[in-house]
């Protein structure tokens, strides 16, 4: 099959986090197909085969799931649409096609296949493979970036989620008693107008993401819920992030409030002086592209393997990211076969610069 067949049946199977065991089946066909040793599907639905045994070692990785929300597929010249087409499946094709090529024209060193599960959720399939593997020399995630672009840094995660309750009465008399909705809106209110419109990436970012309350239109609610995802630059701890929002907590919430951090990730910044960063720079500009490193205000399973592993780590992938997660995701073929083929050549550079 050709890039476009091969994405199009990826794009087919509907894989937001929770539901990976159907992608998980395919793209261990497709290592299969391309001649990975040995793809197994393991308890977290990563697919993750292990490929020879010199140097150098590296943990290639793109992630098999998407967020929810379904896209018709398209196939249109050039152009293919549908739910992961940018973020991040394409990628993955794009590590998956490109290592394979690696191997063919001499790559000799160890490569740790993988796609990952839960990457856009609770991030089960990383965690479960730093956990379960031998740490490697480089690493290498699928995200969309565009052809000439290294990210090299993600911003850290904090996502909260708040729980307030209040003494429910009738609609007409919502002056009697304190409103759980109002409490929770005035909160966010506080946080936006600090972090809320903050774009640069050494700035702390935050969004609204979620907002329950409410079950009937004549009372006011009893429980209310929101979360609230903050971004933050390594330049800031996560703990001065906690403690504003402790703060702000009990002046908007004052009582029977509860709070919870459900995900967590610390910022990752690459080494840009690394073997790795200058092995992707030398084959982007071989295809006469500007190689440029870039930087997020996301945060992805770079964040969490590299501070963990402590090894030069970089994200690439083709695609427009800005299109990520929106209803109109869209990629190129044309780009998807570039970026594996950079990929590729970016391998034989480390091979001959590193040993």
């Amino acid at each position: 099959m050709n890039t476009g067949d091969l994405l199009i049946k990826m794009l087919e199977i509907y894989s937001p986090s929770g539901k990976e065991l159907e992608i998980a089946k395919l793209i261990r066909d497709y290592m299969v197909e391309m001649d990975f040793e040995n793809p197994v599907i393991d308890e977290k639905y990563n697919v993750v085969s292990l490929t020879g045994n010199g140097e150098p070692s590296v943990l290639i990785c793109g992630h098999e799931d998407t967020v929810p929300g379904f896209i018709p597929v398209k196939y249109d010249g050039d152009l293919i649409y549908g739910r992961g087409a940018v973020d991040a499946k394409s990628s993955l094709l794009s590590l998956l096609l490109g290592a394979k090529k690696a191997r063919e024209s001499g790559f000799k060193g160890k490569i740790i296949m993988a796609s990952a599960s839960g990457e856009e959720s609770d991030g089960k399939g990383i965690n479960y493979i730093k956990a379960n593997y031998e740490k490697t020399d480089f690493a290498i995630f699928g995200e969309p970036g565009g052809a000439e672009n290294i990210t090299a840094g993600y911003k850290g995660r904090t996502l909260f989620e708040i729980y307030k309750k209040s003494n429910p009465h009738h609609a007409s008399s919502s002056w009697m008693e304190e409103n759980a909705i109002d409490s929770l809106i005035n909160l966010w209110e506080n946080v936006k107008s600090k972090w809320g419109n903050n774009k640069d990436f050494n700035s702390i970012t935050a969004g609204i993401t979620k907002f329950e309350g409410g079950e009937y239109d004549n009372m006011t609610p009893e429980n209310a819920s929101m979360a609230i995802d903050i971004r933050y630059p390594k330049s800031v701890n996560e703990e001065e992030i906690i403690k504003y929002m402790e703060k702000e907590l009990k002046i908007n919430l004052k009582e029977d409030y509860s709070y919870r951090i459900k995900n967590s990730a610390m910022p990752y910044i690459s080494n840009m002086k690394s073997n790795l960063v200058k092995s992707f720079k030398q084959s982007i500009y071989n295809y006469n592209l500007k190689p440029k490193l870039i930087f997020k205000s996301g945060s992805g399973d770079m964040n969490t393997l590299g501070n963990d592993w402590k090894i030069p780590v970089i994200t690439y992938g083709p695609g427009d990211t800005k299109l990520s997660h929106t209803s109109n995701e869209v990629i190129s073929v044309n780009e998807i076969n570039l970026c594996a083929d950079i990929v590729s050549d970016s391998l034989l550079y480390l091979q001959k610069n590193n040993f």
